[in-house]
C-alpha cells in the first residue's frame, strides 16, 4: 500500500483485459479515475473508482480525466486485421489531451522489441506510439512487457488441470514473461512516489527465459502431475487456414494469429535493460511463483 493517496487516470482500462491492473491499483490504495463509454457498467464493476463517460478516441473526452491527476496509465486498443492504425490513432488522441491537461506523467503499457519497427502490427503499433511520446514533450515512461502470465496460463487453468497446455508454438522457442499484477504494484510503489518520468522505455519482465519444454516441466511440478504442451500441432495450421475468415469478420484473432506465427519464428525474449537493473529493490514475480500459486493442489485460483 502507498502512504500517499495518489490519483491515477486509467485510459483504455474499462474492459476485462485491464481488470487485473485496475484492481491492483485499488488494492495499492491508488485513487483511480477511469474513462468509459458505458460509465454505468464500469462504475458497477469498480465502485471504488471515479468513472467519467467518454471515448479515448476523442481528445476532448480524455482531457477531463487527465486534469489534476498525479499520472496517467495508458493501454492502447489492439487493432484488428493486423492493422495498427486504430491503435496509433488512439494514442494520438490521448497525447493531444495530455498536452492540453499539462499531464505530469504518462505511463504506457508497451511490449518487448518496441524500440524497433517490426513485421507485426502488435509490436509496430507500440513502436509508433513510443515514437510519438518521445516527440511529444510530455513526460513519459514505457513499460515493455513480455508474455503475460495471466493471459498464457490463468485462462487455461481448467485445461491444465487435465494435463494439457494448448499453445501452438514450437517447443524449442523461448519466452520471457511478465506478471500483470506486478505492473500495478510497480506503478504504485515505484513510479508514482518517484514523481518524475523516465522519458524512455525499458523491459518490464520477470527473470529468466523459458522454452516450451521447460514450461511443461514447471507446469507439471506446480500441479503435481505431468502437463503436455500441444506444440506446433494441427491446431496451428487450422488457425492459419482460417485467417482469411477472421480477417473478413474483423475478429481479434485476425491480429492474434500473426502473433502466433511470429512466436513460432522467433519466440519472445527480452534483450535490453530491464526493471531488475533500473529498480533493483523491486522484486518481480517469477514464473515458478505464479504457477505454484495458480496450480498448487490446495490453491483456489480466481478464473
Amino acid at each position: 500500500m502507498t502512504d500517499k493517496a495518489y490519483v491515477l487516470a486509467a485510459i483504455g482500462c474499462s474492459g476485462e483485459i485491464a481488470e487485473v491492473f485496475v484492481n491492483g491499483f485499488i488494492r495499492q490504495g491508488v485513487k483511480v479515475r477511469l474513462l468509459a463509454r458505458d460509465a454505468g457498467k464500469v462504475s458497477a464493476r469498480y465502485p471504488q473508482a471515479e468513472v467519467i463517460r467518454g471515448s479515448m478516441m476523442r481528445s476532448s473526452d480524455v482531457v477531463p480525466v487527465l486534469q489534476g491527476v498525479d499520472a496517467a496509465f495508458l493501454i492502447t486498443p489492439m487493432g484488428v486485421r493486423n492493422d495498427k492504425s486504430s491503435e496509433v490513432a488512439a494514442a494520438r488522441a490521448v497525447i493531444d489531451a495530455a498536452r492540453s491537461a499539462n499531464l505530469k506523467h504518462l505511463i504506457y503499457v508497451s511490449v518487448l522489441h518496441a524500440d524497433q519497427a517490426s513485421e507485426l502490427s502488435l509490436i509496430d503499433a507500440k513502436h509508433d506510439v513510443e515514437s510519438l511520446l518521445a516527440a511529444s514533450g510530455i513526460p513519459w515512461t514505457s513499460l515493455r512487457c513480455g508474455s503475460y502470465m495471466e493471459d498464457v496460463f490463468d485462462v487455461r487453468v481448467r485445461q491444465l488441470a487435465k494435463g494439457r497446455f494448448m499453445f501452438p508454438v514450437i517447443k524449442e522457442r523461448r519466452f520471457t514473461y511478465t506478471s500483470q499484477q506486478d505492473i500495478s504494484r510497480f506503478v504504485a510503489q515505484e513510479l508514482l512516489p518517484r514523481g518524475e518520468a523516465l522519458n524512455r522505455g525499458f523491459n518490464f519482465v520477470s527473470p529468466g527465459t523459458y522454452s516450451i519444454h521447460e514450461v511443461e516441466q514447471l507446469l507439471g511440478k506446480a500441479q503435481g502431475k505431468p502437463v503436455k504442451a500441444s506444440g506446433k500441432a494441427a491446431f496451428y495450421y487450422l488457425i492459419r487456414l482460417l485467417q482469411p475468415f477472421f480477417h473478413w469478420r474483423g475478429h481479434r484473432l485476425s491480429t492474434i494469429i500473426p502473433l502466433v506465427v511470429y512466436f513460432n519464428r522467433y519466440g519472445y525474449t527480452d534483450d535490453g535493460q530491464s526493471v531488475a537493473t533500473l529498480f533493483p529493490e523491486f522484486r518481480t514475480t517469477t514464473l515458478e511463483e505464479h504457477l505454484q500459486r495458480l496450480l498448487a493442489r490446495d490453491a483456489k485460483p480466481d478464473i
